[in-house]
């Protein structure tokens, strides 16, 4: 009697058990059921969203693939300064993007190796071509001094006015472009970067607002100027002589006697078959930009205020002297003769803008502007050619 009950209590479990287990797999079924259409929906999604990924890619792929074929890209950037120091870097059809031992941007463009001895763009980093042609790097932003990276300064891109203490004039500087620069608060002229559209007389910029795209610190970190004031293989006596071919080679002679018009021309075609950098003349933000540089740099914290080291005209060999007017590896640029841009000034019958220091005159300090005609040519006025990547 006792046994029965026993089985019959185990057999009610058991069914109870069984009862509760079906109602749950049907709950599953049903929720299974209910939700199918949702997951497919998402399943779809997702392979759409891959397949657009990979399209994507794939569009990237072929467009390096077009831009290195285009500029015969066979070969890997450096990476190193010391890979960038060697001789093959002479024959490279591609820009190589590279740091320097602080963790600094550097771009060294297709046909030119670092030279010079400077590892640091705070020391002023040195390239050259197979012509010899030296080149300086400008950095843009924010630079680091030391390799633990603890110390640093900022180079911003700008156009500035520099005040007899070396300060930058902030109510008269501007980092905006096209904008009127004034020297003086109460001056009705002014100084502009034009567009080489505008109809003003002088030469104007290639293309002002890519420079300052590229050679902004989220491009290419900065920009190249000339080692040295324009240099030519043959000695210049007159205005008249022949225009020859541009260098900014230590050992040639200064190219003098030119007009802006004519140094425009002749430092845009310094490298006329270049596909991944151009060449222009300065403009005042890399003009500007340098100064700041240098005495922020070098070893004179008042160097935009420095005027001339020497008192006659050095044709050649300034890099020489005894006294040399040199700032993390740039020569001349407070020193010997004074150099065009391609600044703009609100005065129509001399819109060319002269930068820089005079052997003839202790008035001509290194930041100064001074303004003179497009037929104006003289022994004491140069220029200097500019160079930034474009890819």
């Amino acid at each position: 009697m006792n046994k029965l009950k026993q089985t019959k209590g185990i057999t009610l479990v058991a069914l109870v058990l069984t009862i509760i287990i079906l109602l749950i797999l049907a709950g599953i079924s049903i929720s299974a059921l209910t939700n199918q259409g949702l997951f497919a929906e998402a399943e779809e999604a997702k392979k759409r969203t891959e397949n657009a990924q990979k399209d994507e890619e794939q569009k990237l792929k072929n467009y390096v693939a077009e831009i290195n074929e285009a500029i015969g890209n066979n070969d890997k950037p450096a990476t190193t300064i010391a890979e960038a120091q060697t001789d093959d870097m002479l024959t490279k059809k591609v820009n190589s993007p590279m740091v320097d031992a602080y963790g600094n941007k550097i771009t060294v463009p297709a046909g030119f190796k670092i030279t010079g001895g400077a590892t640091t763009v705070d020391k002023g980093i040195v390239i050259i071509d197979s012509n010899e042609n030296e080149f300086v790097w400008i950095p843009v932003g924010t630079i680091y001094t030391n390799a633990e990276k603890t110390a640093s300064k900022t180079i911003e891109l700008g156009r500035y006015v520099f005040k007899e203490d070396g300060t930058i004039d902030t109510t008269l500087s501007q980092t905006e472009p096209e904008g009127q620069l004034k020297t003086s608060s109460s001056s009705s002229y002014y100084y502009t970067e034009g567009k080489a559209s505008d109809t003003t007389t002088n030469t104007h910029a290639k293309d002002i607002e890519t420079f300052r795209t590229k050679a902004s610190a989220t491009q290419s970190g900065g920009f190249y100027i000339g080692r040295y004031e324009a240099r030519t293989g043959t000695a210049r006596s007159a205005k008249t002589d022949e225009l020859t071919t541009l260098t900014t080679k230590a050992s040639d002679y200064v190219y003098n006697y030119v007009t802006q018009i004519q140094a425009a021309d002749l430092a845009r075609n310094m490298y006329p078959n270049a596909k991944t950098f151009t060449s222009d003349l300065m403009n005042s933000y890399a003009w500007d930009t340098a100064t700041l540089f240098l005495q922020t740099c070098g070893d004179n914290e008042t160097y935009s205020r420095k005027t001339s080291v020497n008192s006659k005209l050095a044709t050649t060999g300034t890099n020489n002297q005894e006294t040399k007017d040199v700032q993390c590896n740039v020569y001349d640029m407070a020193s010997n003769i004074v150099e065009w841009t391609t600044e703009t000034f609100s005065f129509s019958s001399g819109p060319c803008v002269l930068r820089g220091g005079d052997y003839g005159s202790s008035e001509f300090y290194m930041s100064r502007r001074s303004n003179y005609s497009t037929s104006f040519s003289s022994d004491d006025v140069s220029f200097r050619p500019l160079l930034y990547v474009n890819v």
